[in-house]
């Protein structure tokens, strides 16, 4: 490819945004060189059925197709989404201005394209560009999508003929560079594609090597009127057939669509499902850890052996447990003159009562405290 090519298809993928630019960039840059002189890249602005404009990469040009044992040239434009390849490119075929579409079985009268292969896009692990207009010259061949007007002037024929160009495309309203200039198709060397005419076709189909795109039109013989109501019986048939069919294509795209959501959604439950599942042994992990830490722990105690309640609680002599009771005692005493006090404040008990009973209280603490010191003399504790 190009050296200009291949940096203005870089920044133009940064720019745009395109979530898989590396992939993007290898299928691009295949699809030129197969098609090197058939279509060029692009960055124009789409608008989506629903109204929304997006600039987005397009591929515009021409397919070479073979009709009749003679090559011709189909004029498309093949956009590519920014999350491309998770999503089918849109494919139109473009006509010129002396072409108008043919619907067919894959084509609509807008020009959009539709086939399976871009239906089943994400169900298909080889889906790319190279492949897909593969698939498209090869419809193309069995049903062009394309004819020449039939009030055309002979002036209008020779003109197209004669135009180095290969139609007029819309320029992009926005565009990160101007892009490579379209190059004009040769046939193949070898194909007598300017002296050759399919059986039915136009004159406008003799193609010379200058010439642009193919047109496929009506037989210049005229019809009888049998011919004629036939011919007519047959369209309205084909274009019922066309209608059921894309009725059909349309149910199959939606149900298609469905289904894919649906996987997709069924991909994230289940993974959301084994996320739970991984938190769920992790804590029985954990909870079976510190449960066998407890009963470690327990069995560790009740190897202990059992100490008496008497030795733990009294002293080691008879001094020391008279030292532990009298200590009580007073520290009881007081709590006692503690609560005293404060039934007085509460008028719970008179004065004289309180009176009484705190100088008996007072005297009795005091004996304690001077046997308390008394015994720890005795013990060697002098303070």
């Amino acid at each position: 490819m190009d050296p200009e090519i291949a940096e203005w298809l870089q920044r133009a993928l940064l720019t745009i945004g395109y979530q898989h630019r590396e992939r993007m960039y290898a299928d691009v840059e295949a699809v030129l060189q197969l098609f090197q002189n058939f279509l060029v890249p692009k960055a124009e602005t789409y608008t989506h059925d629903n109204g929304r404009s997006q600039l987005l990469l397009s591929l515009i040009g021409t397919v070479p197709i073979v009709y009749q044992s003679a090559t011709y040239n189909i004029p498309v434009a093949f956009w590519l989404p920014t999350s491309y390849p998770s999503v089918a490119p849109i494919v139109f075929v473009t006509p010129t201005a002396l072409m108008l579409v043919k619907p067919g079985k894959y084509v609509d009268v807008s020009g959009r394209c539709y086939h399976p292969y871009l239906a089943y896009w994400n169900n298909r692990s080889d889906s790319n560009l190279v492949g897909l207009i593969s698939v498209m010259q090869g419809v193309f061949s069995q049903e062009p999508p394309v004819y020449a007007k039939s009030n055309v002037s002979s002036q209008q024929q020779q003109q197209q003929q004669s135009s180095p160009t290969m139609g007029s495309y819309p320029s992009p309203t926005t565009s990160l560079r101007p892009a490579p200039p379209i190059l004009n198709y040769s046939p193949r060397s070898g194909a007598n594609t300017s002296t050759t005419q399919p059986s039915g076709a136009n004159p406008q189909l003799n193609r010379s090597s200058s010439s642009s795109a193919a047109a496929f039109g009506p037989s210049a013989h005229p019809l009888t009127p049998q011919q004629a109501q036939l011919h007519t019986k047959l369209q309205t048939t084909l274009l019922e057939y066309k209608r059921a069919s894309s009725r059909e294509m349309d149910t199959l795209v939606t149900v298609n669509k469905q289904l894919n959501d649906a996987e997709n959604s069924t991909k994230a439950e289940i993974e959301s499902l084994r996320d739970l599942h991984t938190k769920i042994q992790y804590n029985i992990t954990t909870l079976t850890r510190c449960i066998e830490q407890l009963n470690a722990k327990i069995e560790q105690i009740q190897a202990w052996p059992e100490e008496p309640v008497d030795e733990i609680i009294c002293g080691s002599s008879v001094v020391h447990n008279q030292l532990f009771e009298l200590v009580a005692e007073e520290i009881a005493i007081e709590d006692t003159i503690y609560l005293l006090g404060k039934a007085l404040s509460q008028d719970k008990v008179e004065l004289n009562a309180y009176m009484k009973h705190l100088r008996n209280l007072s005297r009795e603490q005091f004996m304690k405290k001077a046997l308390i010191k008394k015994v720890k003399v005795q013990l060697g504790h002098v303070e």
